[in-house]
């Protein structure tokens, strides 16, 4: 594995409607609508893909949902892999594991990054996306005061 955590895919942008045609926010809505809550899910910006196995799973915020089929992202995962020359993997081998990298699309631009696994699940997960400039562990601002992190704006 290498030192880069953050790899930009400039090559690679993707619809912004991506988490729509694989059945994503379907699959999430219909979730919502078995527990009975009122409401629809409003589909951040960033989302998250990776494999287990042979099937796609895609994160955003606290969601995380395995896709028993998705054509399209299958072709992502041949395209990435010959992009990259295998050199970095979005495949976990068993649900008991995660891969080493994570492909996140940002939806407003069809931009992606592979970004290292955990690093890349939290940016996802987060409400307000921050990037922590080399704090190496979470820090909450109080007071005004300004640790380094800078909001990820549009």
């Amino acid at each position: 594995m290498t030192d880069h955590k953050l790899i930009d895919l400039p090559e690679i942008r993707l619809p912004r409607d991506l988490a729509w045609r694989v059945k994503f926010i379907q699959a999430v809505e219909e979730h919502i609508r078995h527990l009975g809550v009122e409401g629809h899910f409003q589909a951040p910006r960033f989302f998250g893909y990776y494999f287990c196995g042979r099937y796609p799973v895609v994160l955003a915020r606290h969601w995380k949902v395995t896709l028993d089929a998705a054509p399209l992202l299958c072709r992502l995962l041949h395209i990435l892999e010959g992009l990259t020359n295998d050199q970095f993997s979005i495949v976990a081998k068993s649900e008991d594991t995660v891969p080493d990298y994570l492909l996140v699309h940002d939806r407003h631009d069809g931009a992606c990054w592979l970004w290292g696994f955990d690093e890349g699940r939290r940016f996802v997960e987060a409400h307000e996306p921050v990037a922590n400039q080399g704090h190496g562990h979470d820090e909450v601002i109080e007071d005004g005061e300004d640790n380094g992190r800078k909001l990820l704006g549009p």
